[in-house]
């Protein structure tokens, strides 16, 4: 039975049968629609919360109770990590994909910084370079966008970049 009801603050307390127990109540375990009143008879389950007996899943006669589900702390818990890890989880996804994405872009669209970063790996591993100086100056001459990029790069008097872009031979090779 509803021993104490304070309407102002949504909350009161359970007398228990045969026992004289008081357990605290609050508005939200109420059925929907439904006005507490001291004397009113309920039924209701019992847990702890914060150290202290609490009713919950209040019931009336002739109306279903409302519904309690009880979510173990440690549940709670992981699934508050879940929440925070998917949506990160997906966001880094997504972004490891679009870096590549635009990554092959800029290399498919800039065949001279393609030409240079893979020289420059050459040259970080140590291996030879494939491509030598010699006498050839203009782009006419060169068979590749990469060997146009190491003479502009390493040998005197070419002339393969009219626009000072350091881009080579735009319009035959590294276009």
């Amino acid at each position: 039975m509803l021993k104490k009801w304070n309407d102002e603050r949504g909350f009161g307390f359970i007398e228990v049968a045969g026992t004289g127990e008081e357990i605290f109540v609050h508005m939200s375990e109420f059925p929907k629609g439904v006005r507490p009143e001291v004397g009113m008879f309920v039924s209701f389950t019992t847990v702890i919360k914060d150290g202290k007996q609490r009713a919950v899943g209040v019931g009336i006669p002739g109306r279903a109770p409302r519904k309690y589900h009880r979510v173990p702390p440690e549940a709670e818990s992981a699934r508050s990590v879940f929440v925070f890890l998917i949506p990160l989880v997906i966001v880094l996804v997504l972004g490891i994909a679009a870096y590549r994405v635009v990554g092959s872009l800029y290399w498919e669209m800039n065949p001279a910084a393609k030409a240079r970063r893979d020289l420059a790996s050459d040259a970080a591993t140590g291996r030879e370079p494939a491509f030598r100086c010699d006498q050839r100056k203009h782009c006419s001459q060169m068979r590749s966008c990469a060997e146009a990029v190491y003479f502009l790069d390493h040998c005197p008097g070419v002339m393969m970049d009219g626009d000072n872009d350091r881009t080579p031979c735009e319009e035959q090779l590294c276009f």
